[in-house]
């Protein structure tokens, strides 16, 4: 969904690049819930905030089929980021940065089990959880999770600070899993159990706030 140019322009791209055996260009919803129904689709490219109920019921209709979700913004300002920030997301793209190789970077970081973030998304949404962090305070001495009137009853476990960890270096579940020696499930619970306790939508919300109080380290940038 979104303007026809940019889908147009973004089915090119991809079609170019090969990443797929087939790409779908749908600007119709009720076509797109058909398609994600159908079990076809791997990833799903929706452009956000246009039409922001219908992406949003798409969005979530992709994550319980367990289709990755990219989401298309046209900006990064503050009005954007907090429409899409209760929408699940596997990573996000930006309309001004969007190249062939901006494109290719997000997919391949994508199918490493990564969250790819533009820089701009990433400073946005940061800044979107300072007034939280500013109520709450920065994290205890000893790098456990904060004590706050919302989140005294449910700190983090050692097991979720362990997962939270993993899940700011950009890692899937069922890569934790194997990093912890767990389930997929486990990794799955571990995680939920994480943004409920930090009042975060996904993942990259709860990365944001994570890094924003000090309960995990920036991860290290890896050369490519």
């Amino acid at each position: 969904m979104g303007s026809e140019l940019v889908r147009c322009g973004l089915a090119t791209m991809l079609r170019d690049l090969g990443a797929f055996r087939e790409v779908l260009d749908s600007g119709d919803y009720d076509h797109s819930m058909e398609l994600l129904h159908s079990g076809r689709p791997d990833v799903l490219v929706v452009s956000a905030p246009v039409e922001q109920d219908k992406a949003e019921k798409l969005a979530r209709t992709a994550a319980d089929h367990g289709v990755r979700v990219l989401l298309l913004l046209r900006t990064a300002c503050d009005q954007t980021l907090e429409r899409v920030a209760a929408m699940p997301a596997d990573g996000y793209l930006l309309e001004g940065e969007l190249t062939p190789e901006t494109l290719q970077s997000t997919l391949t970081d994508l199918d490493s089990g990564l969250v790819p973030v533009p820089q701009p998304v990433a400073r946005g949404l940061l800044a979107k959880i300072r007034p939280a962090f500013a109520k709450t305070g920065p994290a205890a001495p000893n790098g456990a999770a904060p004590v706050d009137g919302d989140r005294a009853a449910s700190p983090l476990t050692s097991r979720e600070q362990q997962t939270l960890a993993l899940m700011a270096e950009g890692l899937s579940n069922k890569q934790i899993a194997r990093r912890l020696g767990i389930s997929e499930h486990g990794a799955k619970r571990h995680v939920a159990n994480i943004l409920a306790k930090l009042n975060c939508s996904n993942r990259t919300l709860a990365t944001a706030v994570a890094l924003r109080r000090g309960l995990v380290s920036p991860p290290v940038k890896r050369p490519r």
